[in-house]
């Protein structure tokens, strides 16, 4: 997450590199050439987000602008396909798992942070056309080349689940077929194997940064990522930082299609001789203890008293947030399931897992993203509360009643403020009674909406839940209403907050419903039925699960008097 302003200070002594190349390409007065890395999967994801945004055509208005989850996932895949065409070795992606408590109160003030921007983003007027942005795919030189973003997009939230799609996508769909099929590039470049990413796209079980930095140390390779924490780990004698906004295309004036990926790489060994330091640690602590002082205090303050500080224990312990940890047995890291969880469920089962690390003496906590919604009204996390709390209490239900918690602590926004809201976790009897209505609704939205066509279902399945939920009806669309935001993506003559506001209660349903399929999938057989473990067998991944407005208008128009039956259905059914 990183200690501020380090990689200002640091960045000055970087050095130039080249990204890629043969071995016989470097000529003596070029800049040397990165050949291997190790992907920080959260910085490379944030990076192509913001790269996507910045390539956005300016007369689209902000409330169509977010990057979905499959437009970021494809350009990820562009990204790591480019890196294989130019002969880099990718080692590892690695993805956070779980955060330590120590994190806790840094998780939170990002949250904050996102809600202060959604926050500013709701006091912009609507100003949207009729007409949809187009789905933007970039090539790889544009992606590779930095972009200033405008001004007025600066307060979008990002998209609280293109983390997790990129992951799930790495490791399960993106596959030869897929890649040729909805990637332009050349198959002689593709990786090795059907799901090239698929083994090295890990889920760390803690923090990225600690595994990239031990992949750096035992190979020599350089950590793709923008965190300035890397610099402070041991990454060995050959190991280095590259920080991804430094990236550029360079291109050869007399040969264009000769472009270079050009960076600032920083190694931590070298430049502490440089400066004259013991170790790039010791002026990492003197400026996150000192964070106002100069470059130039900082360097003497960190040459000065060495022994002092380095065996004090208030250095010591800011040096084991950058130590491996051990954390968790080789047999439970190796299960498949629990590499293929999503992030925040992987991070509620290490809680309970290994409490001592992950949780204490306190309550589990989820961190539920901040979604783009209407910041004025209740948070659409309110809807599919059901869901995520029953998910919470079959975990629960699953470790030994010493090990068992009575609540689970969802942070969420509420009003102005980000809050702890408690989930009271039930006991076994009801939480058979509350599968059992899992599996009535389904079997009811199935006779009312058909449930041959994924697309149209699920979205019915959330539309249906909102409809019912007593506090909503003041403000649900009329069913003429309904049709037209189906159809066109609007309710009313163009978007307004309001339908922005529905699709986030739409997807806060359906996000809802991962989560219990993905606990449903991870408790041991002798837990469930049979029947109860395949409940939502069914839901599609995520870049399929978590619709835009754009998505539904096309799946909703595909054909004719399609919407109009829908609604009819809902309103009839559950009215």
């Amino acid at each position: 997450m990183g200690i501020p302003y380090l990689t200002k200070h640091l960045i000055p002594y970087a050095d130039s590199v080249f990204l890629g190349g043969d071995a016989d390409d470097q000529k003596q007065d070029e800049a040397p050439r990165v050949r291997s890395v190790v992907i920080d999967g959260p910085s490379l994801v944030y990076h192509v987000y913001y790269r996507l945004l910045a390539w956005m055509n300016p007369v689209h208005d902000v409330l169509d602008l977010q990057p979905t989850c499959n437009e970021v996932s494809r350009a990820v895949v562009t990204c790591l396909l480019e890196l294989t065409r130019r002969g880099i070795e990718i080692h590892k992606i690695c993805f956070d798992g779980a955060l330590p408590v120590s994190k806790r109160e840094t998780r939170r003030a990002r949250i904050e942070k996102s809600r202060h921007r959604l926050e500013l983003s709701r006091r912009r007027a609507p100003t949207s056309s009729n007409e949809w942005r187009e789905e933007i795919v970039l090539p790889p030189t544009q992606l590779w080349q930095g972009r200033n973003l405008p001004a007025r997009w600066r307060n979008l939230p990002e998209n609280p689940f293109m983390v997790s799609a990129v992951f799930e996508d790495l490791r399960t769909r993106w596959n030869r077929e897929h890649i040729l099929r909805e990637i332009e590039c050349d198959p002689s470049h593709l990786p090795d194997g059907d799901y090239p990413w698929a083994e090295i796209a890990v889920m760390v079980p803690g923090e990225a940064d600690v595994e990239c930095a031990l992949v750096s140390k035992l190979t020599g390779s350089a950590i793709l990522t923008n965190d300035s924490d890397l610099i402070v780990h041991d990454l060995g004698p050959d190991g280095a930082v590259v920080f991804l906004n430094t990236v550029q295309l360079v291109e050869d004036t007399k040969d264009k299609a000769n472009a270079r990926i050009k960076a600032m790489r920083l190694h931590p060994n070298d430049l502490a001789l440089r400066l004259g330091i013991k170790n790039i640690p010791r002026f990492a602590y003197e400026l996150n203890e000192n964070p106002h002082l100069g470059f130039s205090e900082l360097l003497r303050r960190s040459k000065d008293s060495q022994g002092m500080t380095d065996g004090s224990e208030q250095y010591r312990q800011f040096l084991r947030e950058y130590q491996p940890g051990s954390y968790g047995s080789s047999a439970v890291q190796d299960r498949v399931y629990i590499q293929n969880l999503d992030p925040r469920v992987s991070e509620l089962f290490w809680q309970y897992e290994l409490p001592d690390v992950f949780c204490e003496a306190d309550q589990p906590h989820v961190y539920l993203g901040i979604l783009f919604e209407d910041h004025s009204r209740k948070c659409a996390w309110e809807f599919g509360r059901f869901y995520r709390a029953l998910a919470y209490s079959l975990l629960n239900q699953a470790y030994p009643p010493a090990r068992q918690f009575t609540t689970v602590c969802e942070f969420v926004r509420r009003g102005t403020r980000i809050v702890a809201e408690q989930i009271t976790l039930c006991g076994s009897k009801t939480l058979i009674s509350d599968l059992s209505t899992v599996q009535k609704r389904l079997d009811l939205a199935q006779s009312v909406f058909g449930a041959d066509d994924p697309s149209t279902f699920w979205v019915m399945f959330a539309v249906a839940e909102i409809y019912c939920d007593a506090s909503s009806q003041t403000s649900f669309p009329s069913a003429v209403q309904l049709e037209r935001y189906l159809t066109k993506g609007f309710a009313g003559q163009k978007t307004e907050w309001t339908d922005v506001h529905f699709l986030a209660q739409i997807h806060a349903v359906l996000y809802s419903l991962r989560v219990l399929q993905q606990l449903l999938r991870l408790l041991p057989d002798d837990n469930l039925t049979g029947s109860n473990k395949l409940i939502l067998g069914k839901l599609p991944p995520l870049h399929n699960l978590l619709p835009s407005r754009q998505d539904i208008s096309r799946q909703f128009s595909s054909s004719s008097g399609l919407a109009n039956r829908l609604v009819y259905q809902l309103v009839t059914t559950y009215g």
